[in-house]
């Protein structure tokens, strides 16, 4: 899965499950920017996971604060690369 398409997908959930708009900055923090409320994070793990069917280790996690370090951490589970974006 390309990058673009694993952002379009995190965007999808986040916009789902947070109510953060599509065209978020990808760069502003989940949390600080966008608001993302720290009891939506473990719901949000589960759905990346799920959808993604994959495993986040909880300290990349923890680190992934915005919607590209989420890209780029999830592009690595998924396909060995690492997302620019």
């Amino acid at each position: 899965m390309d990058p673009t398409e694993i952002e379009r997908k995190i965007r999808e959930i986040l916009t789902s499950l947070c109510g953060i708009p599509a065209d978020a900055d990808a760069n502003a923090d989940l949390y600080l920017d966008l608001g993302v409320a720290s009891f939506h994070a473990l719901q949000l793990l589960q759905e990346l996971e799920e959808q993604f069917d994959v495993h986040i280790p909880d300290d990349e996690f923890v680190e992934a604060t915005s919607i590209s370090r989420l890209t780029a951490s999830i592009g690595v589970v998924l396909n060995g690369i690492r997302s620019d974006a």
